[in-house]
C-alpha cells in the first residue's frame, strides 16, 4: 500500500459567488521514505495539496489516505493528533514557523508541550534537534537575532519535534539565497535518512526540486509530466547569447519554422507557430481562440445539469 494515496482529489472554493477550483481530480501516490518535489508556478494548487495532506483543510471530493488513515474520516481530537504528531510542516514565511517572542529552544519545545511530552523529555529532545541542525550555539536567541538560513534550520527542528512520519515543505528555500538554499536542502536530505522521513516538497525552483527522488509538475490544479529524468530545463546559452535547446525539445519542435515568445510570471514560453498551406489557419489561432462556455467544474464532475431557470436540477 502506498504511504500517500490521492484519488480524484478535488478542492474548490467559493469566492464572491464565483467557483475557484484549486485542485482538479488529482491522482497521486507516494511511497514510504520517498522524497517527492512538486514544481509549478504560483497559484497552481501546490499549497492547497499540502494543506489537504497536512489535515489543515478538507477536500471537496475524492479520497485521501496517509499511512493507512482515511483523512476524510478523521474528526476533532483525532485530526488534531494527526496534525500535531504525524506531520511536520516547514513554511516559507518565518512567521508561520517561529514565534517571535520565544527563543529557538522555546520554539522547538512548544509542539512537544502541546503533545503532552514530559518536561525533561521535551527539553532534551529540543536540545538534541537544535544540535543536529547546527543551531546548538544559538538556541537562546530569538528569531529576530537569527539569519534567514538559521531561522529555517530552527523551523526544521520544530517540524521534527514530535517525530513525524511525513515532512511537508512549502517553498522551504523561497526566502533564502542560493548558498543557504543548498545548505537547507542538504540538511533535509540528511535528516530524511536519519529519521526515516517521507518528504513532500512544493517549489517553483527546479534546482531545489532536483534534491528529490521524483519531480512532478502541477499547473492549473492538475498534475502534469514527470520531470525526474527530463533535461529539457537545462538550456545552454552560447557566447553569442543564443539559446541551445536540448535534443528532446528540438525533436518535438522541429516542425515549427517560427516561434512566439511569451514572458510569463513563471518563466519564458516558446510557442510554435505553424501555418497551414492554404493560409486559412495557424496553430497560434487555435491556442488563442476563446474557450467555449462550460458548466462549472464540479457540475461536470458530479454530472449535474442546469435546468432552464438556471438552477441545478
Amino acid at each position: 500500500m502506498p504511504f500517500i494515496e490521492c484519488r480524484q482529489l478535488v478542492k474548490a472554493y467559493s469566492v464572491s459567488g464565483h467557483e475557484i477550483v484549486a485542485l482538479r481530480g488529482i491522482d497521486f501516490e507516494m511511497e514510504r521514505g520517498e522524497m517527492v518535489a512538486i514544481i509549478g508556478p504560483s497559484g497552481a494548487g501546490k499549497s492547497s495539496l499540502l494543506n489537504l495532506l497536512g489535515g489543515l483543510d478538507i477536500p471537496t471530493a475524492g479520497q485521501l489516505v496517509v499511512d493507512g488513515q482515511n483523512l476524510l474520516a478523521l474528526k476533532g481530537r483525532h485530526l488534531t493528533q494527526y496534525r500535531l504528531q504525524q506531520v511536520g510542516f516547514i513554511w516559507q514565511q518565518v512567521e508561520r514557523n517561529l514565534f517571535a517572542h520565544r527563543s529557538a529552544l522555546g520554539n522547538v519545545i512548544l509542539p512537544m508541550m502541546l503533545a503532552g511530552v514530559p518536561f525533561w523529555q521535551r527539553r532534551k529532545r529540543a536540545q538534541d534537534l537544535l544540535e543536529t541542525v547546527g543551531m546548538s550555539e544559538h538556541m537562546r536567541k530569538h528569531p529576530a537575532q537569527l539569519s534567514g538560513g538559521q531561522q529555517q534550520r530552527v523551523a526544521i527542528a520544530i517540524a521534527l519535534a514530535n517525530e513525524p512520519k511525513i515532512l511537508l515543505a512549502d517553498e522551504p528555500t523561497g526566502a533564502l539565497d542560493r548558498q543557504n538554499a543548498r545548505q537547507v536542502m542538504s540538511l533535509i536530505g540528511e535528516l530524511r535518512e536519519r529519521y526515516h522521513l517521507s518528504v513532500l516538497m512544493v517549489t517553483h525552483d527546479m534546482e531545489v526540486a532536483r534534491y528529490a527522488d521524483r519531480i512532478l509538475t502541477l499547473r492549473d490544479g492538475s498534475l502534469g509530466q514527470d520531470l525526474t529524468h527530463d533535461d529539457t530545463a537545462d538550456l545552454l546559452v552560447d557566447e553569442h547569447g543564443n539559446v541551445q535547446l536540448p535534443e528532446q525539445a528540438r525533436i518535438k519542435l522541429h516542425a515549427a519554422p517560427t516561434f512566439a515568445v511569451e514572458i510569463r510570471p513563471e518563466g519564458v514560453l516558446l510557442r510554435p507557430e505553424i501555418e497551414e498551406l492554404d493560409g486559412k489557419t495557424t496553430l497560434h489561432d487555435f491556442q488563442d481562440a476563446p474557450p467555449p462556455k462550460r458548466a462549472s467544474f464540479l457540475s461536470r464532475l458530479f454530472g449535474r445539469k442546469s435546468s432552464p431557470n438556471g438552477k441545478g436540477a
